[in-house]
């Protein structure tokens, strides 16, 4: 495969990668956000807990409570869970487009080196092309006479 093939399928995959990472920080904001707003939520529901339980209730309306305290306490709880997951894959995707960015650079860099090379080749068969074509002009002027 050519170098150019490469670098080119590799540009690719970078560009595929930097597009993943960019949903993976959208699904990590959204997890963030909804984690956020379970949190403020169960504030919410244990703030009027602690008011009604203040008043004093009855006990099938504490049983009520606790079960919504509790539900919301596991919705909480499984939306952090879902934040970790995202936040480990965001991670992941990083270190993936660094790596293909890295992969990327080194291939310009090879790139760069395998052109210089051929120009400096090209200039020294250039050169030498020249040299033979002075050669024979000199060789078909004949001798010269110095005198």
């Amino acid at each position: 495969m050519k170098l150019d093939a490469v670098r080119r399928y590799r540009a690719q995959v970078e560009e595929v990668l930097r597009m993943d990472l960019l949903r993976a920080r959208q699904d990590l904001q959204d997890a963030e956000i909804l984690c956020l707003a379970l949190d403020a939520q169960m504030r919410e529901t244990v703030e009027r807990y602690a008011a009604k339980a203040s008043a004093g209730m009855a006990p099938d309306e504490f049983f009520e409570w606790q079960a919504t305290c509790d539900a919301e306490a596991a919705m909480l709880a499984q939306a952090q869970q879902v934040e970790g997951r995202c936040r480990d894959g965001w991670h992941q995707k990083q270190n993936d487009l660094r790596d293909a960015m890295q992969e990327r650079r080194t291939l310009d860099r090879l790139a760069d080196r395998v052109g210089l090379q051929q120009r400096a080749l090209q200039h020294r068969v250039e050169q030498m092309q020249m040299d033979e074509a002075a050669r024979r002009t000199s060789a078909m002027s004949g001798p010269h006479d110095p005198r």
